[in-house]
């Protein structure tokens, strides 16, 4: 049976007789009324509240439409669910795909970008056109002019010395919203230990003293890296690939 019969054949089985969806049925249990199968013209379609979020036809082909539902986790699972009772080996789910989040089908053995008319056949292989991911990618000016900076204020070169002397003072310290600039601002050098400070120590309960202590969280390499990356954090640009396929 390819998935039009499938849907077909439970529509059949557990058709409401009566009521406000009557002529429709359960894809699940019978009291999850805003989860049908409805009957159309040559096809099945499965609704989820007033979407048809799956479309079968009888030719085995099924096409795809959350209508930008794809991110939610209830939608995913009931069009999950719905090609399970279809014996279908396809899927969706929320994946990171070259540093982003991104509803990714999977399918054939490999992953593939959803979007809405998504379309496969009876055997689980995608038939309409791919289309390419997104992907996550640093502004190298940017962070380029940053390193730069940092070597020219000479924060670069004394940050070994002021993470082996930094000590973490009583309640800690807050991070300031202009503290990259300082990092690149000789004039703001007396204000570098504190910002060393916030990225170097973290706090937990400690149970013998009863009260809450500040501890080294690795060492300063793992400390540079920590500030790199928060002050980097604005330069990434989305950008689109060539990519339509990556195998599992």
């Amino acid at each position: 049976m390819n998935p039009y019969e499938i849907l077909k054949a439970r529509h059949a089985d557990r058709i409401y007789k009566r009521g406000i969806h009557k002529g429709d049925a359960p894809m699940e249990s019978r009291g999850k009324r805003n989860f049908r199968i409805i009957a159309g013209t040559d096809c099945m379609h499965v609704r989820m509240y007033g979407t048809n979020i799956l479309t079968a036809y009888s030719n085995g082909e099924y096409v795809i439409r959350l209508a930008g539902y794809e991110s939610s986790n209830t939608t995913r699972m009931h069009l999950n669910y719905s090609l399970a009772v279809m014996r279908q080996t396809v899927g969706i789910s929320n994946r990171n795909v070259m540093g982003i989040s991104q509803a990714t089908m999977y399918a054939d053995g490999g992953k593939f970008l959803y979007y809405d008319g998504i379309r496969f056949n009876q055997e689980g292989k995608l038939i309409s056109e791919p289309k390419a991911f997104e992907a996550s990618r640093i502004n190298k000016e940017e962070s380029k002019a940053l390193m730069d900076n940092l070597k020219a204020s000479g924060f670069k070169d004394v940050f070994p010395v002021l993470y082996a002397t930094c000590q973490a003072t009583t309640g800690g310290v807050s991070l300031d919203r202009h503290w990259e600039d300082y990092l690149q601002d000789p004039e703001h050098a007396h204000r570098w230990p504190e910002t060393i400070e916030y990225f170097k120590f973290k706090d937990k309960w400690d149970f013998t003293q009863g009260k809450r202590v500040y501890v080294e969280i690795d060492h300063a390499k793992g400390c540079w890296a920590r500030m790199m990356a928060k002050a980097k954090q604005g330069m990434y640009l989305t950008i689109r690939t060539e990519v339509t396929r990556i195998d599992q």
